[in-house]
């Protein structure tokens, strides 16, 4: 019976190929530290905002609830927003290090991998106007209250239903901001090993 096979890049350029095994969807399962890394800490993310999210009385600021609450991990004392925060972006890091997602963006064609890079740099784009204008909005806040609790800052504009915390909307913003930053050196680190996969196949 063949043994499916699957191609790796090692930090050298060279191409490998090793065997998967038998009656396993080698791509699917988790194997790696990365892949592990990544699902731990995406659970302990939806963990963290499932538990602290929902608020039943009025009245209701959106993102209050992860703001004005504290987690106790022992020797620090975090905000869920901040602690979601750093378990979603580590959860994304180790994700897209992990070996699953470098074959799969090897194999990506051309056109379609620029198309990703493109939009990396526009999230870029996107998040970095959002991160100034959070911090403009924010210090606007804190002076009109006479700078008092910064957690307490809301924004009802333009006309939205339920306020949204500051606070909240900003550390989404920088995590936005951060993955996307992430997303675009990734992205130049795989052209790098794509081209270089390119040079090898063509004896260069």
């Amino acid at each position: 019976m063949r043994k499916r096979l699957t191609e790796s890049l090692d930090s050298t350029g060279k191409i490998g190929v090793h065997p998967l095994p038998q009656g396993m969807p080698g791509l699917l399962i988790p194997k790696s530290p990365s892949n592990i890394l990544s699902i731990f800490f995406g659970i302990m993310a939806i963990s963290v905002l499932f538990a602290y999210a929902f608020k039943p009385a009025a009245p209701y600021v959106i993102g209050e609830n992860l703001v004005l609450a504290e987690v106790n991990l022992g020797i620090l004392q975090v905000k869920p927003v901040t602690l979601f925060t750093y378990l979603f972006f580590l959860s994304y890091s180790f994700g897209l290090s992990s070996p699953i997602s470098k074959q799969r963006l090897l194999r990506v064609g051309d056109q379609a991998f620029e198309s990703i890079y493109v939009v990396a740099w526009f999230f870029v784009m996107l998040s970095g106007f959002e991160v100034l204008y959070h911090i403009v909005l924010w210090a606007a806040g804190l002076s009109v209250q006479g700078l008092q609790n910064p957690d307490i800052i809301v924004n009802w504009w333009p006309a939205n239903p339920y306020a949204i915390n500051v606070v909240f909307a900003a550390k989404l913003v920088v995590l936005v901001f951060a993955v996307s930053c992430f997303s675009v050196d990734y992205l130049r680190r795989i052209r790098n090993l794509r081209d270089r996969r390119r040079a090898l196949e063509n004896g260069d």
